[in-house]
């Protein structure tokens, strides 16, 4: 395994709101989320795939999946509108403090 910051960070949204909407599928449908963050600005995450070690200051926030052997998928919005789209067999977000955040993609094939 390795660390989570040896991944890329990939930008996931501006806002003047300190905030991104997450929505992805799950094993009951669609759900959105609000992810808060410290203040305005620029918002970037690691995108990390199974293999990594994710620090234990990070907790769970969101989880997106499907029970239909279809691939999962997370969109992400901003105050201007879609900014990223993951797929993967699951997918987990992780937070820590007022800006850290984790995509992590597991199952997810090239």
């Amino acid at each position: 395994m390795k660390s989570y910051k040896e991944y890329d960070r990939e930008f996931i949204g501006d806002s003047d709101i300190a905030a991104l909407i997450f929505v992805g599928t799950t094993k009951d449908g669609l759900k959105a989320n609000i992810l808060n963050f410290g203040c305005d600005g620029r918002y970037n995450a690691y995108v990390v795939d199974e293999n990594a070690k994710i620090g234990d200051h990070y907790t769970l926030e969101m989880e997106f999946e499907t029970s239909s052997g279809f691939k999962a998928w997370l969109k992400v919005y901003d105050d201007e509108g879609l900014t990223a789209d993951y797929s993967a067999d699951k997918i987990k977000v992780y937070r820590a403090g007022d800006f850290g955040c984790i995509i992590q993609l597991i199952g997810k094939k090239d």
